[in-house]
């Protein structure tokens, strides 16, 4: 009897030596700052600037330009954001600023917004939405702001947030695209700050 036939099919393997090596100098989607296609996240107290910096990320990336004026974009592309505490004409503002500081026309800036009122990550019909858009537009950069607004889990439960993560993972590798998660620190108390 076969291995097929008790376990069902092999997982597809490849020996180590045969995997596609990565060039040092495309490791990097903003050199020395965001891997090419990584999942991760910008995490900090509220009102510490990681919405700015997000929006910031992906104007650098869909126009090519320096990051933080200082860290370069490896493979420019379009960016899709989604800023779910933020009106969307303050979206627009805060993109409006970062164009003007780089001198580009925000008519022009290949970030797309999300316009949906909400966006939910664990639940089926909102992923697919997420991953058809995705598919539709070929982002090299993901926004996803703050991942408390993205989904209705147990933020406590490891095993519910993995569940997410996994999904984010799987988009990431289907559509070599980098994920970018804002998240909030917890506050310890109303004012102190860690």
């Amino acid at each position: 009897m076969s291995a097929a036939s008790t376990y069902g099919e092999p997982l597809p393997t490849l020996p180590a030596g045969q995997l596609d090596a990565v060039a040092p100098d495309a490791r990097w989607l903003i050199d020395q700052l965001w891997a090419e296609s990584g999942v991760g996240l910008i995490g900090g107290t509220p009102k510490s600037c990681k919405s700015w910096l997000g929006l910031e990320m992906a104007t650098a990336v869909a126009t090519g330009t320096p990051c933080l004026g200082r860290f370069d974009i490896r493979t420019p592309g379009p960016a899709l954001v989604y800023l779910a505490e933020d009106a969307l004409p303050n979206v627009r503002d805060r993109l409006a600023a970062l164009c003007a500081h780089r001198q580009v026309d925000l008519q022009t800036l290949p970030v797309h917004v999300i316009t949906a009122p909400t966006l939910r990550l664990d639940l089926e019909s909102d992923f697919r939405r997420l991953t058809a858009t995705v598919a539709k537009l070929r982002p090299r950069l993901l926004l996803l702001d703050p991942l408390v607004r993205l989904h209705r889990a147990n933020e406590n439960d490891a095993n519910h947030i993995a569940a997410i993560l996994g999904r984010l993972r799987a988009l990431q590798r289907e559509f070599d695209v980098a994920v970018v998660l804002v998240h909030h620190a917890r506050k310890q108390g109303s004012t102190h700050q860690p």
